[in-house]
């Protein structure tokens, strides 16, 4: 390594030079550090820092860092509005919207807002409330004041219906129901009515009572 120190330079500037010699070696791409969706990880919050992000957690989600440095040039152009508020919470992934005191229904204290937050399936809990309420009132302009908060919680669900189908008889047996001569229930002729007809049944008890009777009768002549 070559290096332009005159020969009595000191120790410690032979040690900057050192220094300054092997960061040449390190594999650093500047356009992908500062952009938003390429930019290390744990590289995040120093592009936060650069690009003047006013409100910011160490324990939001990636996706929320992310989307919060790639608004932050767009929240600083209109910040002090409602639509700096808006933008602002639309990169945590929380739709918002503000009501001032002028558009509510009565009209409400002067120079004062609402805030409503849109939220679907689950209500936010009290750390998520104030990291909300500091992100707005970052952005706000200084002449308004938050007044109120109203969650609004969206649950979607989906209805099943279930259809269960057989085939088969019922047998009911009655008091009345047909007889043997032992008293017990002629369940075959049930069964046999249940599934060829009661008419069929009958013609077929008829056929067998008249071949009895012509057979006896023929026999004990």
């Amino acid at each position: 390594m070559s290096s332009h120190l005159p020969i009595n330079s000191t120790q410690l500037e032979r040690a900057a030079v050192l220094a300054g010699a092997r960061i040449s070696d390190l594999s650093v791409i500047t356009r992908e550090i500062w952009n938003a969706e390429s930019c290390p990880a744990e590289l995040l919050p120093w592009l936060a820092w650069a690009w003047s992000v006013d409100a910011w957690q160490n324990d939001w989600s990636e996706r929320q860092k992310r989307d919060t440095i790639k608004q932050a040039i767009a929240v600083q152009r209109v910040k002090g509005t409602i639509g700096a508020v808006r933008q602002a919470l639309a990169a945590l992934g929380v739709p918002a919207r503000v009501q001032e005191w002028f558009n509510q229904s009565p009209v409400g204290t002067p120079y004062t807002f609402r805030l409503l937050l849109e939220i679907d399936q689950q209500p936010l809990t009290q750390s998520g409330i104030s990291k909300i309420l500091e992100v707005v009132e970052i952005t706000k302009n200084l002449r308004s004041h938050l007044e109120t908060v109203l969650q609004s919680v969206t649950s979607r669900t989906a209805i099943n219906t279930a259809v269960a189908a057989s085939l088969g008889n019922d047998l009911n047996i009655t008091y009345d129901a047909p007889r043997y001569s032992s008293g017990s229930p002629a369940l075959d002729l049930l069964t046999d009515a249940a599934e060829h007809g009661m008419t069929s049944t009958v013609a077929a008890i008829d056929s067998l009572n008249t071949l009895l009777h012509s057979r006896l009768t023929s026999s004990y002549w």
